[in-house]
Formats: structure tokens, C-alpha cells, sequence
């Protein structure tokens, strides 16, 4: 969940020893090794939960503590909140502006984040980088090899465009048809003939993955139509998978993601 390096003046890293404790009542409590030979710290953290950002915090301030002065710079590839990214109803909190800013008070010399779902997240974050996701897609499509990107979603579809055209691909679209009653998503429309190539659906998260099963559905039914029989492959982000992979792996012949939250080794990393 967390690891620590201290990075020398030629830039080497070594892993930092830390301990982390979590008191009866719920409190967390952190210490870092001294006197390790740093001109600058870098910490990687993935915040699955709450306990996990305020761990974060207290590593923090630990390592400020032990090491004075020296830059600390966070590696974040998921951000939390930045789902929530506006208040939807009134009484409602901006969660992805709280949570930026309690990053923000930190004060990390820079804050490294892969695929931020929204672009409110980066306008919110002092000092942010955002990883070019360009290599993780080569390595998926090294081991698939040639094939179409699926955007899943109107939300989806510059992205998907953009990297399309920057790897020379064809790009399929799709998006989610809601119910004009009740605002529910109601099933998935695929845009336009597809091409005669395997698809690879590309997106930024996967949590329950009901958009992507649907999907499959409708790309499967849209293949019979034209008499094709190409594989489907997902590539996600981050793979958060919360109702496993076993009903994404009935439709999808592999799945890949950068960070997979789950023991799941049938998750590809890339």
C-alpha cells in the first residue's frame, strides 16, 4: 500500500523502512528509519480507504520529521474522489476539491497521478504530473496484438480518439442509453459498423463493471450482425474490480490494467 525511497544526490533510490500501527480506537501511527543517506524522499501510496489517506498523512509528517528540508515527492496512480468531481444536489460536499486540498497542504515537491478520470483532479492539485499512458497501452497491444480501441462511454470517447490516433489505430464508440422515465442505464449502443479486428475496450477505472459486461453484450451482438468473431479485450487503468473479474472474464478474453486492487492474478499488469 505504501513504500518509501530515499533518493541520493545521483538520483539512486533505496527502500526507506517504515511501521505502521493501528491503536484499538482506530488511530494510525507511523515510524520511519533515520539517518539513511536522502537528498530527497519519494512515496508511493495507494489509498484504497480512508485509513489508508490518513496513514498517508502521518507518513508524511513522519518523514518531514526525520528528514528536514529535503524534498518529498508523492507518487499517487489512483486519486480518490475525483469520481466525485461536482455537487451532483445541493447539501452535497465536493469531495474531489476536499481531498485535493488535503493533498495539497502537504506540500509535496510534486504529486505523480496515472489517469486522473477527470480534469477537475488536475486543476485542483498543486505541482501535478500526469504519467503519459501511452506505454501501458503499447504493452497491451504487444501482447494482443493488433486490434481496434473501444470507448465504453460518451465520458470516454476523447480520450479513446486521442489515443487512437496517436497509436495509429481504428477507434470503435459506444455509449450508455438511459431510460428517458427514469434516467436509468438501460443498455449500451455501438456507434457505426465495426472493423475486422479484435477489440480492445480502453477506459480509466473498472469498478463493479456492469459498463463493461454490457458493452460486451452489445459488441458481441454487433459482431453477429456483420459475421464477425474478433476477441475482446479490456484494458483499465485501475482496475479496482470490486465484484471481481469472473464476470468481466465470461466476455473479455484478457484483462489488463496498470493497478489491480484485487489478489486476482488473471489481471495482467502492464
Amino acid at each position: 500500500m505504501f513504500k518509501v525511497f530515499a533518493v541520493s544526490q545521483q538520483g539512486a533510490s533505496q527502500p526507506l523502512a517504515f511501521q505502521s500501527t493501528v491503536f484499538p480506537g482506530g488511530e494510525v501511527q507511523v515510524s520511519v528509519e533515520l539517518d539513511a543517506p536522502a537528498e530527497a524522499l519519494r512515496l508511493h501510496a495507494h489509498l484504497p480507504d480512508a485509513q489508508a489517506v490518513m496513514t498517508l498523512l502521518m507518513l508524511s509528517d513522519a518523514l518531514r520529521r526525520a528528514y528536514p528540508g529535503r524534498p518529498l515527492a508523492l507518487h499517487l496512480p489512483y486519486v480518490p474522489y475525483a469520481r466525485q468531481d461536482r455537487v451532483a444536489n445541493p447539501g452535497e460536499a465536493l469531495s474531489a476539491k476536499v481531498f485535493c486540498q488535503l493533498i495539497n497542504a502537504q506540500g509535496y515537491s510534486r504529486v505523480v497521478i496515472q489517469d486522473p478520470h477527470s480534469d477537475v483532479v488536475t486543476a485542483l492539485l498543486d505541482r501535478v504530473e500526469v504519467e503519459d499512458p501511452l506505454p501501458a497501452l503499447r504493452r497491451v497491444l504487444e501482447r494482443v496484438g493488433p486490434a481496434a480501441l473501444v470507448a465504453p462511454d460518451a465520458g470516454a470517447r476523447k480520450r479513446v480518439l486521442k489515443l487512437a490516433r496517436e497509436l495509429g489505430c481504428e477507434a470503435v464508440l459506444a455509449d450508455k442509453v438511459r431510460d428517458t422515465q427514469s434516467g436509468r442505464i438501460s443498455g449500451t449502443q455501438v456507434t457505426g459498423p465495426l472493423p475486422a479486428l479484435p477489440l480492445l475496450v480502453v477506459d480509466d477505472i473498472c469498478d463493479g463493471g456492469r459498463t463493461f459486461t454490457e458493452l460486451a453484450k452489445a459488441l458481441r451482438e454487433r459482431q453477429r450482425e456483420q459475421g464477425l468473431d474478433a476477441p475482446l479485450h479490456l484494458y483499465v487503468t485501475h482496475g479496482i474490480f470490486s465484484h471481481g473479474l469472473e464476470p468481466l472474464l465470461a466476455h473479455y478474453q484478457q484483462v489488463f490494467s496498470r493497478n489491480n486492487w484485487t489478489a486476482d492474478t488473471r489481471c495482467q499488469l502492464v
